[in-house]
């Protein structure tokens, strides 16, 4: 047994820093995918963040940091990541000597006189060399991990979209709700206006009815308005995990509102254009594992085998302890065709790899030039939709000053010209708020809500995210 327990210790030794791990925090680096990190195996926590909100209102940069810290989509994607890491554990594994035991029993005939053995083994094989098999297998696990890395960021990315476009309605009803309610003001006047003249005996009761109708029309619309506003606010509530609904301040961080502004940006910052990527490593680890499947494997083989019945030893004139070593050569000669369907299926798969990376590159490029367009013309509509509603205000103005003095205006032009000012108003408002939807889908589309939500060099969840 002596060998055994040498080949055994050998094997462990071998084998030592597969078991080892780091307590380092896990790193993700769009600029430095293949870095390798030695991380832990980590327990998860999809945790539910139950504790109350200290204050009512939140800045936007807030319920962003507070969406990426807790949300179930970034977990799961960070729990795949240390399960890709844990595939290249096991891919580099082939680099060791590879430890087997076991007990066997049988009938031997062997000899003159037959008889049923039992016999404990221990085997071990050390690859010596391959051409490459055991590497071609541990690139296609990295590359496993880099494109989980990139998911990881596709992930928060998807998060922080998701939160700022829900913060930015809220932040679009909040205005809106503030419309309304001058709406309502601007109406009740003139209702007030009209009671006074019909107590006058001016206007007649239909006019003080007609009034009042804009009256309730406009309580209407506000309660509308207040209906999505709370629909709003419950989204984003889902999104940060807090338990009750909160006011959203009308901050825009200033790269947000300079989001559109850029004119080029690296590609290698968008989590999509990195899976591509990654795919792309992915093929070519499978081509290199293709062809060097076509080579031999050279391995160092070594068992021993200790009998556990004496009868059948000294039966068959054999030594308690046998041991062996040998130094092998594989190779595959002839499988049907399997190992050149490969290699071509391998050489296919990295020229459409080639193309998906070229794709991701384009249809990024693409977005980010529409979400742009679109909002220079939102920008150039922005001028000349203050400008109408300056012009309305005045015309509403005059309009009611005509009314109450001259009576060369009815009470249609005066309630008319009001509900043109309020939807002058409200139309400036959506188209405010549409071009910062907008600025979001620009900061998204060349990955760069990370930095303008500050999110690079802090740590999400128990990954730190880099540049």
């Amino acid at each position: 047994m002596p060998f055994a327990f040498i080949l055994v210790f050998w094997a462990l030794i071998a084998d030592a820093d597969i078991f080892s791990s780091s307590s380092a925090t896990e790193v993700i680096s769009p600029s430095n995918m293949d870095l390798e990190i030695n991380d832990p195996l980590k327990q998860l926590s999809f945790r539910d963040y139950e504790e109350g909100i200290n204050r009512n209102e939140l800045n936007m940069l807030e319920v962003v940091h507070r969406a990426v810290g807790w949300h179930p989509l970034i977990a799961e994607a960070i729990g795949n990541l240390y399960q890709q890491r844990q595939g290249v554990r096991a891919a580099r594994s082939g680099y060791f000597p590879q430890l087997s035991a076991g007990i066997v029993a049988g009938h031997d005939s062997e000899y003159k006189s037959d008889g049923d053995g039992h016999a404990f083994q221990v085997n071990i094989s050390q690859m010596v060399y391959d051409f490459g098999k055991v590497s071609s297998s541990v690139d296609f696990a990295k590359a496993g991990v880099q494109r989980s890395q990139a998911e990881v960021l596709q992930s928060i990315d998807e998060v922080a979209r998701r939160t700022a476009k829900a913060a930015i309605e809220v932040q679009r009803y909040q205005s809106l709700l503030v419309t309304s309610d001058a709406q309502i003001h601007g109406v009740s006047a003139i209702a007030q206006l009209v009671q006074i003249r019909k107590e006058r005996g001016v206007s007649s009761r239909s006019d003080v009815l007609q009034a009042q109708s804009r009256v309730d029309a406009a309580q209407a619309s506000k309660q509308q308005v207040e209906a999505l506003l709370r629909r709003w606010r419950s989204t984003l509530q889902n999104l940060t995990g807090f338990r009750s609904p909160f006011r959203v301040t009308m901050y825009v961080p200033e790269d947000v509102a300079q989001a559109c502004d850029v004119e080029s940006f690296n590609l290698m910052s968008v989590p999509d254009v990195l899976i591509a990527e990654a795919s792309r490593a992915e093929a070519e680890a499978q081509l290199k594992s293709a062809k060097a499947n076509t080579w031999p494997t050279f391995t160092l083989d070594g068992n021993v085998n200790q009998y556990l019945d004496q009868n059948y030893v000294d039966a068959n004139a054999l030594n308690e302890n046998e041991k062996a070593i040998f130094f092998n050569v594989s190779m595959p000669i002839y499988q049907g065709g399997r190992i050149s369907a490969g290699r071509e299926g391998a050489n296919y798969a990295l020229l459409s790899a080639d193309a998906a990376r070229d794709t991701a590159q384009l249809s990024v490029t693409q977005k980010y030039r529409e979400a742009q367009e679109e909002a220079e013309g939102l920008m150039r509509s922005l001028s000349a939709l203050s400008a109408r509603e300056s012009a309305i205000a005045e015309t509403r103005d005059l309009y009611k000053q005509q009314y109450a003095t001259l009576g060369t205006r009815t009470l249609i032009d005066l309630l008319n010209s009001e509900q043109e000012l309020h939807l002058a108003r409200q139309e400036k408002n959506n188209t405010i708020f549409d071009l910062h939807l907008l600025k979001i889908d620009c900061l998204h589309s060349r990955g760069g809500l990370r930095e303008a939500f500050k999110l690079d060099g802090t740590e999400i969840q128990g990954v730190e995210v880099l540049p």
